[in-house]
């Protein structure tokens, strides 16, 4: 093979070197977005977390003198941390007998 043909042959497989324009990386996230409320929907999902044993004591009885759940006192504490939790939210989801 002529050394013509062996710089056509390379050059035919190489690809062409001609600039070509990269996608715009996507830009930074804003910082208050994720202080904005999501879009909310119904469905509760579980969270467990471990904590020290006498904190967790502590919350059992801070529900029981306040009568609430230990939902509502955890709630109660997420929005403090200024996530917004409604009214409704923080609702006793537990099923109350009259008396």
């Amino acid at each position: 093979m002529s050394r013509s043909k062996q710089l056509g042959a390379l050059l035919s497989a190489v690809p062409p070197a001609t600039a070509r324009t990269a996608p715009r990386p996507a830009p930074p996230p804003d910082p208050a977005e994720a202080t904005r409320p999501a879009v909310r929907n119904s469905r509760e999902v579980p969270l467990q977390v471990l904590i020290p044993e006498a904190i967790r004591e502590q919350l059992g009885i801070m529900a029981a003198r306040e009568r609430t759940s230990l939902r509502a006192l955890v709630l109660r504490a997420v929005r403090s941390l200024g996530i917004e939790v409604t009214d409704e939210e923080l609702k006793d989801k537990r099923g109350r007998r009259s008396a």
